[in-house]
């Protein structure tokens, strides 16, 4: 069964507060206006813009942090990715007790406990396009596209009646309860995942059985093979998203997909509520149907 009334209230439950919202823009509204007054980046810095889940508007529960790009002004050919990087966190310390040179960006500790991601970039060629970033562990410039994936994801959004933005919700939700275990795979990757998979469903329970249905379908096939398919970024079609995503750990979350895509297929069919509702709290637990 599909259990609307059930999976409208799970989605409730999951949504960030007002209070995590409110913190989170002022903190990254706070950053911005830092970077772009700041003496030594003022001249140097292009633009700034929300990217990630919080401005995907896929984020569940706490907003663990919000990435911020700072478009700078540089020729990346010239100015190594650490270089950038280091600069970055030598003006965000004059602001921030607590800074952090990361991967691909720079975290700094916000107010209310706020963590913010700085990531700085370059653009290929419109300012408005795909962006060069730094890698610090390859020590090279990287291509991105985050306005891309917003625009990707708005456009599945509105395709699928807004049940990708919520679809997405409810496959984190699925995802965290794996703890720390290693399949966890990484919010954007499952984002990829379910932007390919969702199709055009007419409910929750059909969306969720779609992904899982469609992720076995789409690489149950590499599942112990020691490697990992290409998933291409919905936003930037060049870049495969699941580059680093170790084969054990993709192995190990398509186990659990596998026996998701079962269960939910069961709890779908189920013509029995009760019987159902017991299926789809063996995805999400105790929370679903309270």
């Amino acid at each position: 069964m599909e259990l609307a009334g059930d999976f409208s209230e799970l989605l409730s439950s999951i949504q960030p507060g007002e209070d995590e919202v409110s913190a989170a823009k002022a903190a990254h509204e706070r950053v911005r206006d830092e970077l772009r007054t700041d003496d030594d980046s003022k001249e140097a810095v292009k633009d700034t813009f929300l990217s990630g889940s919080y401005a995907r508007r896929t984020a569940i529960n706490d907003i663990n942090d919000v990435d911020v790009i700072c478009v700078l002004d540089l020729d990346h050919r010239i100015t190594e990715p650490e270089v950038c990087l280091a600069w970055i966190q030598g003006i965000l310390a004059r602001y921030y007790k607590e800074t952090k040179r990361q991967g691909r960006s720079v975290g700094a500790n916000g107010p209310k406990g706020v963590w913010l991601d700085i990531v700085p970039a370059t653009p290929v060629s419109a300012d408005d396009g795909p962006l060069w970033i730094p890698d610090r562990d390859a020590r090279e410039w990287v291509q991105t596209h985050p306005k891309g994936q917003i625009a990707a994801g708005v456009s599945k959004n509105k395709a699928t009646d807004g049940y990708f933005v919520q679809t997405v919700k409810l496959m984190k939700f699925w995802r965290d309860r794996f703890g720390t275990d290693p399949c966890n795979p990484k919010s954007y990757i499952l984002e990829a995942l379910i932007h390919g998979t969702i199709g055009t469903p007419s409910s929750h329970a059909a969306a969720i059985v779609n992904v899982l249905e469609g992720l076995e379908n789409s690489y149950g096939s590499y599942r112990n093979t020691n490697r990992v398919p290409t998933i291409s970024d919905p936003g930037y079609t060049s870049v495969n998203v699941a580059k680093r995503w170790a084969a054990k750990e993709f192995t190990d979350f398509m186990v659990q997909v596998k026996s998701a895509a079962a269960t939910a297929r069961s709890a779908l069919n189920s013509s029995d509520e009760a019987t159902s509702r017991k299926l789809w709290r063996q995805l999400f637990g105790s929370k679903f149907g309270q």
